[in-house]
């Protein structure tokens, strides 16, 4: 048996800087790695798990297996997951093109097979997305092969010819757990980082341990809840069209919108009280707007066009374990900020409106949120997120660095639904 793991890391270097007054977004999040944490939590992950949404790092656990070895071509664990899409794993037998996938769609099982006639075959099976533990069985069966879901047959495929020639070859079996194989060029709908969680695996009746790293990055959390967690050294940036909501979208050339307005509603947790929370990135990668929180003043903090436009005094709430709530309004006069129901409105010039919806609708302005471009004034903590109204699905990122996951966040960081 040979195992191939691809492992990345991502390092933050964090400076110490004294500040005595409000500075840009970059310098809020400039602290020495002693600072104080605002809210505490034991990260500690448990051995013996495997956390399968790391292929956005290189981190894509392959199996490859000798065909003419093998015994069985059975394999189980136990899953855990919230994600409403994502690959469980893809294993291919004898060629690139007789394949067998597993994956999550629309929070239910899926499965499908393909060879090289272009065939695919696909089946629906049972809710997976619930955050609960489920044991999994693939079994290869006289009529093809079967999913069972906690001991129960809930799924059937049918195994092409070229399939069952291939168990009698001299060629390889290979699996790739939560990512597809590279270079394969398998046709996959579905986007494959999967934020779930696998332990107690057995894979074709092989010792597999050696698939486990000795890194906290593979592991997982005892329990989980919905949210999206930052990790204090990685961020995610998207197309504001990625949404696919007509709200979100830019206006189609030769259009202006007269109504342009921006809605951020955001429910976070912070393990550190910096940070910046969301901004909007311009092609040239000069941040236009960004709302951040300040760790020396105590303040969340409005920047436009890299000026201080509005600062606030935190919630006394933020280190006490509660979730924040935060809506921020833009429209053609003023900007309302509401934190935790203290609300403040400041009166927003001709100039900057036009200038923050020009930069909305230029082609390459991105949204970020849990920091900014290089990993720059990073959040660290649980966070929710609706952009104009449309819950922000971080699944969607043209951009995604370090550790952060982008439907669970350790329980001890429980947030609210967002109002």
């Amino acid at each position: 048996m040979r195992v191939a793991v691809r492992l990345c890391s991502a390092q933050l270097v964090l400076e110490l800087c004294a500040l005595g007054i409000l500075g840009t977004p970059q310098d809020i999040a400039k602290i020495s790695k002693g600072t104080p944490v605002c809210n505490s939590f034991n990260e500690h992950k448990v051995p013996g798990t495997l956390y399968t949404g790391n292929s956005s790092l290189g981190n894509v656990p392959i199996l490859e297996y000798k065909i003419s070895e093998l015994t069985s071509f059975d394999s189980s664990f136990e899953l855990r997951t919230l994600d409403p899409e994502g690959i469980i794993f893809l294993g291919d037998i004898g060629s690139v093109t007789n394949w067998f996938l597993l994956a999550v769609q629309n929070r239910h099982l899926s499965v499908q097979t393909g060879h090289s006639k272009g065939k695919v075959v696909m089946s629906r099976g049972p809710l997976i997305s619930d955050g609960k533990w489920k044991k999994v069985t693939v079994k290869k069966l006289q009529d093809g092969v079967s999913v069972f879901v906690n001991g129960e047959q809930r799924m059937t495929v049918e195994q092409s010819q070229e399939s069952i020639d291939a168990e009698h070859g001299d060629g390889f079996l290979r699996i790739a757990i939560g990512a597809s194989i590279p270079n394969s060029n398998i046709p996959l709908t579905i986007h494959p980082p999967l934020d779930a969680c696998m332990r107690d695996w057995e894979w074709v009746k092989q010792d597999s341990s050696v698939l486990l790293q000795d890194s906290q990055t593979q592991r997982c959390w005892d329990t989980i809840i919905p949210g999206s967690f930052f990790p204090g050294n990685g961020v995610v940036g998207f197309l504001p069209e990625a949404l696919g909501n007509s709200s979100v979208q830019r206006s189609t050339a030769g259009e202006e919108d007269q109504n342009w307005n921006l809605l951020v509603e955001l429910t976070f947790l912070p393990v550190e009280d910096r940070g910046v929370l969301f901004a909007i990135v311009d092609p040239l990668r000069n941040v236009s707007f960004s709302v951040s929180m300040n760790q020396s003043t105590k303040d969340l903090v409005l920047h436009v066009r890299d000026q201080v436009f509005l600062s606030t005094p935190t919630p006394s709430s933020l280190c006490t374990g509660e979730s924040q709530f935060l809506q921020l309004w833009v429209s053609e006069d003023q900007v309302m900020l509401d934190l935790e129901g203290k609300m403040v409105i400041r009166k927003l010039d001709d100039q900057d409106f036009r200038f923050l919806k020009a930069i909305w609708g230029q082609t390459g302005t991105m949204v970020y949120l849990g920091g900014l471009p290089e990993d720059e004034s990073p959040f660290h903590g649980c966070l929710q997120a609706k952009l104009q109204g449309v819950d922000v699905d971080l699944d969607l990122a043209e951009v995604k660095s370090g550790d952060v996951r982008s439907h669970s966040c350790p329980s001890a960081l429980h947030v609210r639904d967002g109002k």
